[in-house]
């Protein structure tokens, strides 16, 4: 039996009052049309006036659970409800507790317990019914995106892809593009994460959904700043608000709020960013990995509020990530995400960079060498200019002289390797999520934690990368990835 049928004609629905079962057949004819707000009101009219000794109660407790988790609304009326008696079967009611739980633990900061509770209820729904199957790899698939998981969260893609197609909840058809979109935003693939969002979108149309139009937004938003188009990224984002038919998860909105802060300071100056990330402090999600998708973006915004002289607002990121951090130690992402923090708060150069690059001037390309490539010049003996972060300027901006000299190094080594999309794209899946960790500053050892690899496997992997890219350091691999989805000079 398919989803629909199953959400039509529930084999208890005969044992519901008439007014109830009337109540319960509009939500679900809503809910399969897309339109959630009226399907969770038609839901709780039902659950109203139903005894909870009827049968059916807790799979309709569940349903509501389930649309209040998939657009945002609050779910924590029915959470008090009686849903932790000894359930051995997969109990609808059991799998959807476990992943509003595990939900409510990720968005609060304790990421392992919100992982682990929603490996839980991946692993209880498989001899479920197929949509607490979506629902649970649905919410597995995002979490694992947070942290920088990709190969697993491209894995559990595919499978809500297969559940989508298989169970015939078209509602959903847009989320696996959308979730790919995100993929390749984190990964710096701004082209790719542009025409993933634009298809999600055209999905979402497609089938007159409202799921996974504002995620697909924010990241196109975002990613057109990775690309320098400004312009494009505020006619998205004002897509994004205007669309208020649709719901907005919390990372769409951290996004978005991270992206119009960028946006500000590209137009108005330091001063008047720091002025928006007071305003929009709430929206940037400070206590869960939402934070942290972009792993410099503490140190990025730290640098904005340092430049705008706010050193209050500077110590209140960092004292969010490492708050963030301190929550979930062994998460490398995390601990090296607060490292820059600090690093930017005394004014020096963090270890991570934004894969925005935002404001920053793209690395000189000189014309390609004849003879020998040239050696890099010496850095000269004076310090340099404490570490400030690229604010998007009108016009291109000349770094202070050592980091010049430090940017004309890197250039030097990465002349030998012009920008190719080709040998990049004859990585692997996992060679391409090494590369990004290392492009960042991991070491091989912390890149093998995060990826719950050994160190050895992180080093076969990255020997095959140098060889494909013929290449010999992780200088020249960190220029490459940064470059690679830079637009090209006019």
């Amino acid at each position: 039996m398919s989803d629909i049928l199953y959400l039509i004609n529930s084999n208890y629905s005969g044992s519901l009052p008439c007014e109830a079962l009337q109540a319960l057949d509009d939500a679900r004819i809503a809910f399969i049309r897309g339109d959630i707000k009226n399907a969770l009101a038609s839901v709780d009219l039902t659950l109203e006036g139903l005894d909870r000794s009827v049968p059916g109660y807790r799979d309709v407790i569940a349903f509501r659970l389930f649309m209040g988790s998939v657009i945002g609304v609050d779910s924590k009326r029915w959470m008090t409800e009686p849903v932790e008696r000894t359930v051995t079967e997969p109990d609808a009611l059991r799998i959807a507790s476990l992943c509003v739980e595990s939900d409510e633990k990720w968005h609060s900061g304790r990421l392992f317990q919100g992982l682990s509770l929603n490996r839980y209820a991946v692993d209880h729904s498989h001899e479920a019914v197929p949509i607490w199957r979506l629902y649970a790899n649905l919410l597995f698939a995002k979490k694992l995106s947070d942290i920088h998981i990709p190969l697993q969260a491209h894995r559990v893609i595919r499978d809500l892809d297969n559940l989508i197609g298989e169970s015939g909840l078209h509602v959903f058809g847009a989320l696996p593009e959308a979730l790919r979109s995100v993929l390749h935003l984190q990964a710096g693939r701004f082209d790719q994460a542009t025409e993933a969002a634009k298809k999600a979108v055209h999905v979402s149309d497609e089938h007159n959904s409202a799921i996974g139009v504002k995620l697909a937004l924010s990241v196109a938003a975002t990613a057109q700043l990775g690309r320098g188009d400004v312009s494009r990224a505020a006619d998205l984002l004002e897509s994004f608000h205007a669309r208020t038919d649709c719901y907005a998860l919390p990372d769409s909105v951290a996004r978005v709020a991270f992206a119009e802060t960028a946006l500000v300071a590209a137009h108005e100056g330091p001063s008047a960013a720091a002025e928006q990330m007071h305003a929009k402090w709430p929206l940037l999600h400070t206590d869960s990995a939402c934070f942290i998708e972009d792993p410099a973006r503490p140190a990025w915004l730290i640098g904005v509020a340092q430049q705008a002289g706010d050193t209050a607002l500077a110590q209140r990121v960092l004292e969010a990530v490492e708050r963030l951090a301190g929550n979930n130690r062994g998460f490398t992402l995390l601990e090296s995400a607060a490292r820059s923090a600090r690093a930017a708060l005394v004014g020096e150069k963090p270890e991570l960079s934004s894969i925005l690059r935002l404001g920053a001037p793209p690395l000189p390309r000189p014309p390609r060498p004849t003879g020998p490539a040239p050696s890099a010049p010496s850095a000269p003996s004076a310090p340099s200019a404490p570490y400030a972060p690229p604010v998007p300027p009108a016009s291109p901006v000349r770094p202070p002289a050592a980091e010049h000299d430090r940017e004309r190094a890197t250039a030097a080594e990465a002349a030998a390797t012009p920008r190719q999309p080709g040998p990049v794209a004859s990585l692997s899946l996992r060679e391409s999520e090494i590369a990004r960790f290392v492009s960042r500053g991991m070491t091989n050892r912390q890149v093998a934690k995060q990826l719950s690899l050994s160190p050895h496997t992180v080093n076969y992997h990255l020997r095959n990368i140098f060889r494909k890219l013929s290449i010999s350091t992780r200088v020249t691999l960190g220029a490459i990835i940064a470059e690679l989805d830079q637009p090209p000079d006019p």
